[in-house]
């Protein structure tokens, strides 16, 4: 199961990426979120901490997400 109690405190300090996190909202297709999801089952991570290695991966860049868009 993903991790979804984060400890408020956790929230406000900087982490591990010397940043503190600040809330968003974003929207995913349940595909997306099955994915995610998993990945983060695997890995014992939260949804954020995924999507916050994703992006900040050198795997993830315009380049790549044209040639993902094209193919759609």
């Amino acid at each position: 199961m993903v991790k979804t109690l984060v400890p408020k405190d956790y929230r406000i300090k900087p982490g591990k990426w010397g940043e503190s996190k600040q809330r968003v909202q974003i929207m995913l297709t349940p595909t997306a979120i099955e994915l995610v999801d998993a990945i983060a089952d695997q890995m014992e991570l939260t949804r954020a901490e995924v999507i916050e290695r994703l992006v900040r991966s050198k795997c993830l860049d315009a380049e790549t997400l044209r040639e993902i868009e094209d193919k759609e």
